[in-house]
């Protein structure tokens, strides 16, 4: 019989109280766990695996008024790799053939770069090494199904993600007036119809499978996307190529800085081309950096003698028979020339004369006295005009015309004189272009316009009409001796070099310096305004040229107007001279015509999948671009193109496929 040790009997007491106390906070702290904080840590277990993510609405497509696609959305794909999740088994006995199978994929990588590429990934354990960017999804598919990557993610490693981009289908062609819609920046019709492109994104629950990858638990949305609708714009894609190719000869050959062209259509006020080209920094390249036309205020030079000229008219102050003597050639006001290019002067001639040969001491001796102790009455009088106001273009950026008064702090005493020709004012291309259209259409003034209707899902919801300004800016009269003034221009005036029997036109020459006052700085822009045809005018156009070479040319007649003349004869051969009935015979004929070339084209199309199915390269010549594209794309062909309009020719290197239009 042992004896009785009361210590070992109060440790183990002790120990069992501990025991019993740590059970019970325990079972407590499970308690608390499950039914207080239960639901909320199975709430938030829930969302990382189960959400309700957005889904993102597909953005409407942007089209010309002639049907050619101007701008689309396309997904991409950007690949990643997790080469943790790699077994070295799989990756010594696929690296090989991979290496082999991306570099005839991507080949911006040799077989044995990508296998010395990869084995260093899978060595490093990288987990989200980047393989490729920007693929079309056939492209992706075909990564994919390399002996490395194909299979389940979680054996492969391989991370897709997607991401939508925007597509131009015709290339830099208009570019700047189509325009962008980015975090960080916006310009041009994306950003004036974001809202209406943009559609509504959804809403549907998804699983997280890991890797930043959801996949849909069900086919319903809880909210469905609603795409955005499409744009069509009044850009005509020939029209728009003409004046493009016109521009960038004009702009290279004469080694100007930038320049635009816009040709809008008289009656409505539709813009047919809009153009804008700069010359790259520190390159000889041209491309569409900023919209000039809607941008840039300039002092117009002579483009604006026609504003005075029917300002002087409209008040009664001057006819164009009043005989005006402009020798010498030199008129001075308040100690500064007033200068005709023509030395010597034209001696004594008419006011109307003096705009025919855009004569500086004709115009000014003819007005001055007129409004020199009166000038608010002119300033007045190009106000009603609309020479101070915005045209109200879609496009965002459109810059403030600039008209000083009496009293401003930039009006001196040759303010008024000075701005009968064109300097002192400043204002826009488009705002120009707008006045003289108004001339060309007797005398209505109507808002240019780059939106012609609103498309959701093949059905027009909303399309454009004509907004007028102002219905008339002067008398008929006095619209009548204008449009007679500058046809003779173009007959026998500044502009005759551009004459032609094929086509009657009529417009005014502007040659203004600038920055005059700054000899480092000082430049030329050569500028032409007017309307075709002038008996009948369809359409009205305004060209102008910044900065070019002074040695190798910057006269307005010689830089700017043969710039108007060939688009002009561009866009008159291309438009249809007459129209065809409503019903009968010939619409019969028409709509049997477009019936037969659609099945053409639907035929044509089979032909091309059969040959790209049996490794040929088909005949693309004639296709429209987006059409060449769209096709190509699907088959996993990469695309890249030269020059604008229709194919004329198509080359293949391996799956690079390069398409030559015009």
């Amino acid at each position: 019989m042992s004896d009785f040790d009361p210590r070992s009997t109060r440790w183990l007491a002790g120990l069992v109280l501990f025991i019993s106390l740590l059970t019970f906070s325990i079972l407590g702290r499970l308690y608390y766990v499950s039914f207080k904080l239960g639901p909320d840590l199975v709430a938030a277990a829930r969302e990382k695996v189960i959400q309700e993510r957005q889904v993102p609405a597909s953005r409407g497509n942007i089209y010309s008024s002639d049907g050619q696609l101007l701008a689309t959305s396309m997904p991409v794909y950007e690949l990643r790799w997790d080469a943790a999740v790699v077994d070295a088994e799989r990756m010594n006995a696929h690296i090989a053939e991979t290496a082999k199978a991306l570099a005839h994929l991507l080949p911006e990588r040799t077989a044995s770069e990508w296998g010395s590429y990869l084995r260093q990934q899978f060595n490093g354990k990288r987990r989200y090494a980047l393989i490729a960017k920007n693929l079309s999804y056939s492209h992706y598919r075909k990564v994919a199904q390399t002996p490395l990557f194909a299979g389940s993610k979680f054996k492969t490693g391989l991370i897709a993600e997607e991401r939508f981009t925007r597509l131009m289908p015709l290339g830099g062609l208009a570019e700047r007036t189509i325009g962008y819609q980015r975090p960080d920046a916006t310009a041009g019709l994306e950003a004036s119809f974001h809202e209406t492109l943009r559609g509504h994104d959804g809403r549907r629950w998804m699983q997280n499978l890991g890797g930043n990858q959801w996949k849909p638990m069900e086919s319903s949305y809880t909210r469905d996307p609603q795409n955005g609708q499409d744009i069509i714009t009044t850009l005509d894609a020939r029209m728009q190529d003409a004046a493009h190719r016109a521009l960038l000869y004009t702009l290279k050959k004469y080694g100007a800085d930038h320049g635009c062209v816009v040709l809008m259509e008289v009656k409505t006020g539709k813009i047919r081309a809009m153009a804008n080209l700069g010359k790259v920094p520190g390159d000889s390249a041209y491309t569409e950096l900023r919209n000039y036309a809607v941008w840039e205020k300039t002092e117009p030079g002579s483009t604006f003698k026609v504003a005075s000229v029917l300002i002087g008219l409209e008040d009664g102050t001057v006819d164009t028979s009043d005989i005006i003597d402009t020798s010498p050639g030199v008129y001075t006001i308040y100690g500064r020339n007033v200068n005709d290019s023509h030395r010597g002067g034209y001696g004594r001639i008419s006011l109307g004369r003096s705009l025919e040969l855009s004569s500086n001491t004709g115009i000014v001796k003819a007005l001055y006295p007129k409004y020199a102790k009166n000038p608010e009455a002119f300033i007045d009088r190009m106000y009603q005009l609309g020479l101070a106001d915005r045209s109200g273009i879609q496009i965002k950026g459109e810059s403030m015309p600039h008209i000083p008064k009496p009293g401003d702090k930039d009006w001196y005493g040759t303010t008024l004189p000075w701005m009968f020709f064109g300097y002192g004012v400043l204002s826009t291309p488009l705002q120009t272009l707008t006045f003289y259209n108004a001339i060309a259409n007797d005398g209505t003034m109507v808002a240019p316009s780059l939106w012609e209707a609103t498309r959701d899902r093949g059905i027009v919801t909303d399309a454009y009409e004509t907004r007028v300004l102002h219905p008339a800016i002067a008398s008929k009269e006095n619209i009548v001796q204008i449009q007679d003034l500058l046809e003779k221009i173009v007959i026998r005036g500044t502009a005759k070099n551009i004459y032609t029997d094929s086509l009657s036109m009529a417009g005014k020459t502007g040659t203004c310096q600038l920055n005059y006052w700054d000899p480092e700085s000082r430049g030329y822009q050569a500028s032409f305004a007017g309307y075709f045809p002038a008996d009948n005018p369809m359409y009205s156009c305004i060209v102008v040229i910044n900065r070019p070479v002074i040695s190798v040319g910057y006269y307005a007649n010689i830089v700017a107007a043969p710039v108007f003349r060939d688009l002009a004869m561009a866009v008159y051969r291309m438009t249809p001279q007459t129209s065809a009935p409503a019903t009968g015979y010939w619409a019969e004929g028409i709509q049997k015509s477009h019936s037969q070339s659609q099945k053409t084209m639907t035929q044509r199309r089979q032909t091309a999948i059969q040959a790209l199915e049996a490794g040929r390269m088909p005949d693309l010549t004639g296709w429209a671009a987006a059409d060449a594209i769209a096709l190509l794309e699907e088959h996993g062909f990469r695309i890249r193109l030269h020059g604008h309009g229709r194919v004329q020719r198509a080359t293949r290197q391996d799956k690079t496929i390069e398409l030559h239009l015009g």
